[in-house]
């Protein structure tokens, strides 16, 4: 059982005639311990609620750490997973890249041997129409030739 302020100022104690305590004393000094001791209850029901506001606030920033903290991993997880996306990505862009240069050598390539062979073709047809012509003039000639000689003979006789 808890003793309030009130109750020590209301404790009487029985006086005895021979061994007693001067009333007025006891009285004063009771006093005194009821207001301390108010004074004291008064602080620790401060205390207590100072103490209920320091826990409000201790969970509170107990909340927001754990909140900064989740979104620090978070951030961190977001962070590696967009540098593996962009280094997929780049992979990615590279094969491409590769293969559309490769594809674009194949396609010079096959260029190359098209225009290589018609070069050869064009050569074989030069050689061809010079042959054609030079046996054009060597026809032309012999006859040019024999018309000549007819001529010629023709003259003479």
């Amino acid at each position: 059982m808890r003793i309030s302020p009130l109750d020590i100022r209301q404790q009487q104690f029985t006086v005895k005639w021979l061994r007693g305590f001067d009333i007025h004393e006891v009285d004063a000094f009771l006093d005194d311990v009821a207001e301390d001791y108010e004074a004291v209850l008064k602080e620790n029901a401060q205390l207590k609620e100072q103490v209920g506001t320091f826990e409000e606030r201790s969970r509170g920033l107990a909340e927001r750490e754990r909140a900064l903290q989740d979104t620090l991993v978070t951030t961190h997880r977001l962070g590696d997973e967009m540098k593996a996306t962009a280094r997929r990505e780049a992979d990615l862009q590279m094969r491409e890249a590769e293969l559309r240069s490769e594809k674009i050598i194949e396609e010079g390539r096959a260029e190359e041997a098209r225009i290589r062979s018609e070069i050869l073709t064009l050569r074989r047809l030069r050689r061809q129409l010079i042959e054609d012509f030079r046996a054009t003039l060597e026809s032309y000639y012999r006859m040019m030739s024999s018309e000549f000689s007819e001529d010629t003979g023709d003259a003479k006789a």
